[in-house]
């Protein structure tokens, strides 16, 4: 199997909201109030802008993992829409999607990068920690915690 980590593109659309929705789906069906599919239909616009990005992982045609860039501020951005497909996690997809993130902000001379989860996105939620992010904020929200994490830059 052969997998390549790339930039979206448009033919991209589809692949990229089936992963999403079907792991929002499957693995986070009680915390639907803590998302929102608005930029679903519209990535390439969502994070079309200079200091934006969106990156896939392609394993055999197939879009196994994704992970965007939205610029907050002119000093921070946002870590968004950071998921890899149940079947193809503990292969290092996630690490090579988040190292990619980081590298996109620092080249946009960003200062900080930050990631919303819920307390259920146990695995995402470690690996930040692991590469260096750090626990900002705590929110409860309709029975569960939504966590701020921060990476400075």
């Amino acid at each position: 199997m052969s997998s390549t980590l790339r930039e979206y593109k448009k033919s991209d659309a589809r692949g990229v909201k089936d992963l999403i929705l079907s792991i929002l789906t499957k693995e986070y069906p009680f915390d639907k109030s803590a998302y929102s599919e608005s930029d679903l239909d519209k990535i390439g616009e969502v994070y079309g802008g200079r200091r934006d990005s969106f990156f896939v992982i392609e394993e055999d045609g197939v879009i196994t993992g994704t992970a965007g860039v939205k610029e907050e501020s002119c000093e921070e951005a946002l870590l968004r829409r950071f998921f890899v497909h149940s079947a193809h996690r503990r292969k290092g997809y996630g690490t090579q999607l988040l190292k990619k993130g980081v590298d996109f902000c620092r080249s946009k001379g960003y200062k900080r990068l930050y990631f919303r989860c819920t307390d259920r996105m146990v695995d995402a939620m470690r690996l930040c920690m692991k590469e260096g992010f750090r626990e900002v904020e705590t929110l409860e929200i309709s029975g569960f915690k939504i966590h701020k994490l921060v990476l400075a830059l």
